[in-house]
């Protein structure tokens, strides 16, 4: 046998017994809730599914757009809910918008303004007549944006339509324009503001099954032309299929005569709104959890996301409930649901509530929940809080999936609704993902860490097939129970903190030992070549792991209440982690001098860096500005207000991606504390990732790092 395969071999039988050992672990943690059984049996025997899923029946009837009327009557769904179900300071709160530019920190509305549709129909006139859509079958026909009009004219195809190339050789002016895939807000600036057309119709070329070509997406137009001059038109948004069709039809015919009538309006003086409701706490009741989840969407947006603001008010009315009945005591701190404008939502509240910042100790965010999985291939999860954040609300989390895991797997209680479906269910855990609203908060400056419910993959959404049929009324059910159990036992920490503290140290315990295995499979594998600085890398995951773990533990020091004993306690096991940090640490340095010596190769004193960097970085110490909160959001026109158009060009490397799904730009800007050098960061981050198996594409070259940072630093996010 070659050195290769048994390197190979080695490292399968090390991955084999902790994995093994692994799951002996958590197969016993998970009889070991963090909550008293007695507590979660009667959460279990209140909450509904049924009562969830009549919610979204009500709230897929409303064409949920910004600030219209549809919007508002949600809102007031959920406030009339909320005093109905004996919760506090049920209300609407107000936030106007007029431009869409307003800024709240770096948020805006990304130029979206208060709008509401009434009515809308797009007619085929010639060759024949036919009917090609309607706002009553999908409202999402008509382009948040538009205005009324009353418009017959002829059609012309312009490909894409989000180029001034697209239109070269052909006279818009005066017609309606066909584009296929172009960003309907581009293709209406060019085709109408700048070459004359009198409106805009838009499809994307989506030939899957039937449903993914017939869906209608709910694309937009801006109300103004890029410069602010000019009053937008109407657009209207096509499925697939009919695109193709009339695509097709100008193909064969000489014209193609179009009509659009559409009733709609700018709001004026016009206002995003945001439902809230809260149960007190009994001892700190100034500290809260935040529920919250985006409560627009075209109708009927029952998946995405009438689930997840059902779910929330499920939440509350079952804790509620159990409260006021006297069931269960309430919780030591408060519980805040938050039904909210997507992805500007929470930086709205906090900009016009500054004095909760700091006071908000967790949350979680609800988005795409409930699917029925034996009508759609699907798999509910909870992505976690970031490294950045270390909080023990992450271990309360994992000992509760894996109590409700158990408990479903072993059948104890299958926690199905009576007009539910009989599915099995497991939830899966996930590592940060930044995906949703729970990016905003998920900050170094709100510093709210937060977990994330979701479905992967979807169906259908953002257009008039995201289906009530979709949704099951049991997964509704154990969804709303783990929100319910995960929530009460967080808010409820208090002096019983022992098994707290205890469950921290196993999971924490837990997650070293598996990052010890990563990187003692990655020394096993080393050359001669490279052993010294793969020895760097791994001890750089120890270290950054054993820094995630102090922060975990150091968190539970805000809950405990003035008690001597249980600080006493929380002295010892912090104790007991810093022996078990020593022992990784040790068990490492021992794993590298024998590789060190297989190899032949002398083993170093002096640790090297992971990487050689530039060195004028390594005492780069970023600063974040006081004036900025939450994250950069892709509804946001931040940095192009700041840096112009076509910002990204000027830096080297740095990928739209900044603004939505990367969680290495998303950690490198959490890990700016006025502490850590850029180099600090870049290891940081680079840990974090390897720590969680993400994919290749959240990676940064140290390069673009640093031009991230100058970005950062050039729109006045940050200093150096």
């Amino acid at each position: 046998m070659n050195k290769a395969n048994k390197r190979f071999i080695s490292c399968l039988l090390l991955l084999m017994f902790f994995l093994a050992l692994s799951y002996m672990r958590a197969n016993a943690q998970a009889k070991n809730p963090v909550i008293k059984e007695g507590i979660l049996n009667r959460i279990a025997n209140e909450v509904s599914g049924s009562i969830c899923f009549e919610h979204i029946r009500y709230l897929s009837t409303l064409h949920r757009t910004w600030g219209s009327r549809d919007y508002h009557r949600a809102a007031e769904y959920f406030v009339d809910k909320s005093v109905e179900y004996g919760l506090s300071e049920a209300e609407i709160e107000k936030y106007p918008v007029k431009t869409g530019r307003e800024s709240f920190w770096m948020h805006s509305a990304g130029g979206n303004v208060p709008w509401d549709l009434r009515s809308g129909e797009f007619r085929l006139v010639e060759p024949f007549p036919m009917l090609i859509t309607h706002y009553e079958n999908a409202p999402s026909t008509v382009a948040r944006g538009s205005r009324s009009t009353d418009t017959k004219a002829e059609l012309v195809y312009v490909g894409r339509g989000d180029s001034e190339d697209d239109y070269k050789d052909i006279d818009v002016r005066g017609k309606i324009v066909l584009a296929e895939g172009g960003r309907h807000e581009r293709v209406h600036e060019l085709a109408v503001h700048r070459f004359g057309a009198l409106g805009t119709v838009q499809f994307y070329n989506r030939q899957g099954n039937y449903l993914e070509s017939e869906g209608i997406y709910w694309a937009g137009i801006m109300p103004w032309s890029h410069d602010g001059k000019k009053v937008s038109t109407f657009g209207v948004n096509l499925s697939t299929s009919r695109g193709l069709h009339l695509k097709s039809l100008l193909e064969k015919s000489d014209k193609v005569v179009v009509s659009v009538r559409i009733e709609a309006e700018i709001v004026p003086d016009g206002v995003y709104e945001l439902a809230t409701a809260v149960i007190p706490g009994s001892a700190k009741p100034e500290e809260e959890f935040i529920f919250y989840a985006h409560l627009d969407h075209p109708k009927p947006g029952a998946h995405d996301n009438a689930s997840g603001d059902a779910v929330l008010l499920e939440i509350a009315r079952t804790l509620s409930s159990l409260i006021q009945k006297e069931i269960i005591p309430p919780p030591k701190r408060s519980i805040r649901f938050m039904w909210i404008p997507h992805m500007s939502g929470l930086n709205m509240y906090f900009f016009h509530h500054q004095d909760k910042i700091g006071k908000v100790k967790g949350g979680c965010n609800v988005d795409c929940v409930g699917v029925n999985q034996s009508r759609f291939p699907t798999k509910f999860h909870v992505a976690l809080p970031p490294h950045s954040l270390p909080t023990f609300l992450t271990d309360i989390t994992i000992n509760l999936v894996d109590y409700v895991n158990h408990m479903l797997t072993a059948r104890q209680n299958m926690l199905f609704s009576p007009e539910g479906s009989r599915n099995e269910f497991s939830v899966t855990l996930r590592s940060y993902l930044g995906a949703s609203d729970e990016y905003t908060a998920n900050t170094n400056s709100l510093n709210i860490p937060s977990i994330y419910f979701f479905d992967s993959p979807l169906p259908p959404r953002h257009n008039q097939i995201n289906f009530l049929e979709y949704i099951d009324r049991t997964n509704l059910k154990r969804i709303a129970y783990l929100g319910a159990i995960i929530s009460y036992a967080y808010t409820s920490a208090g002096e019983e903190i022992v098994p707290l503290l205890h469950e921290i140290n196993y999971r924490g315990k837990e997650r070293l030992e598996s990052e010890l295995l990563k990187a003692n499979i990655l020394i096993e594998s080393s050359t001669a070549e490279n052993i010294h600085q793969n020895y760097a890398k791994a001890r750089n995951l120890l270290f950054w792991g054993s820094k995630r773990e102090k922060g975990m533990l150091s968190s539970v020091k805000k809950f405990i209440l003035d008690k001597k004993q249980p600080k006493l306690r929380y002295s010892e096991y912090s104790k007991l982690l810093d022996e078990y940090i020593e022992i990784c640490q040790g068990q490492l340095r021992r794993f590298y001098e024998a590789k060190c010596k297989n190899l032949n190769v002398r083993p170093l004193k002096v640790v090297p860096k992971a990487k050689k960097l530039d060195p004028s970085w390594e005492k780069t110490v970023p600063v974040l500005s006081p004036k900025i909160k939450g994250s950069i959001g892709y509804f946001s026109n931040y940095l192009e207000d700041k840096l112009g158009e076509g910002f990204l060009t000027k830096y080297k490397g740095v990928r739209g991606s900044i603004k939505y799904g990367n969680v290495g730009y998303y950690e490198a800007m959490n890990y700016v504390d006025g502490k850590n050098t850029v180099a600090d960061i870049y290891e940081a981050v680079h840990s974090e990732l390897w720590s969680g198996d993400y994919s290749a594409y959240h990676y940064l070259t140290f390069e673009e790092m640093t031009n991230f940072f100058k970005m950062l630093r050039d729109a006045d996010v940050i200093t150096f």
